[in-house]
């Protein structure tokens, strides 16, 4: 799995891919900090947010880099479609981690801050972040080839769904009370950035309640993706 994993580091880094996602991901915290000092967890709130648009975008551009007829010889060669489509995921959530780093990490060590964050938030920040970016990942791969299949509408759709994640709360509001569960069929984004912002008004059971839910929602999406993906033929 490992050697596997490097190989599809050293494709993906060869395609300059990255860059645009990157770029941006960094440039535009590093402009929103210019700006200090911030509160802690909006803060925090806003780039998990961030992240989970970027993860997305990252995600989209890596899924298919490799040509059908490539992909089925890296197959063939890993031994089987599932090693294949997991070793492509153990390496976006390795850079998923990277990138929760440097967000959680950067506005506290900068001074950007307006204190320097408890531990309880500093564990909230970094495990919410990553539940962001594998939620964005999930959501991404059904919007491939080997997902949903990818059309002239899987960009618009792949945006429509973020946007009404985020939104989920305002979407569902003029709905009757006796469908509003339909926001928890929404992936969570939006109700971990509000956990987030809450986080000490809250009881803590509610926080790792909602990053549990959120964590066993991307767990979902990338495990069922993957049982898809190795069912269909190269």
């Amino acid at each position: 799995m490992l050697p596997l994993t490097r190989y599809h580091l050293s494709y993906y880094t060869r395609s300059y891919r990255y860059l645009a996602p990157l770029i941006a991901y960094v440039g535009f915290l590093l402009f929103v900090y210019t700006i200090s000092p911030n509160p802690v967890m909006e803060s925090y709130a806003f780039s998990s947010v961030w992240l989970y648009v970027v993860s997305t975008w990252i995600v989209w551009g890596f899924a298919d880099l490799e040509p059908e007829t490539q992909q089925s010889v890296t197959a063939l060669q890993a031994g089987s479609a599932v090693a294949y489509h997991l070793s492509k995921l153990l390496l976006m959530a390795a850079v998923g981690m990277l990138l929760a780093s440097f967000a959680v990490l950067y506005p506290a060590l900068a001074g950007k801050l307006e204190r320097w964050p408890a531990p309880e938030e500093w564990l909230a920040a970094a495990c919410f972040h990553i539940a962001m970016f594998l939620l964005g990942m999930g959501i991404a791969l059904w919007f491939t080839d080997r997902g949903f299949g990818r059309t002239a509408a899987s960009l618009p759709a792949l945006i429509g769904v973020l946007v009404l994640s985020l939104a989920s709360a305002k979407a569902v509001a003029p709905l009757p009370d006796r469908i509003a569960f339909i926001r928890w069929l929404l992936p969570p984004a939006g109700i971990l950035s509000e956990v987030l912002t809450r986080l000490g008004h809250d009881k803590a059971w509610l926080t790792i309640r909602a990053f549990m839910y959120a964590l066993a929602y991307a767990v979902l999406l990338c495990g069922s993706f993957v049982a898809r993906a190795a069912r269909k033929r190269f």
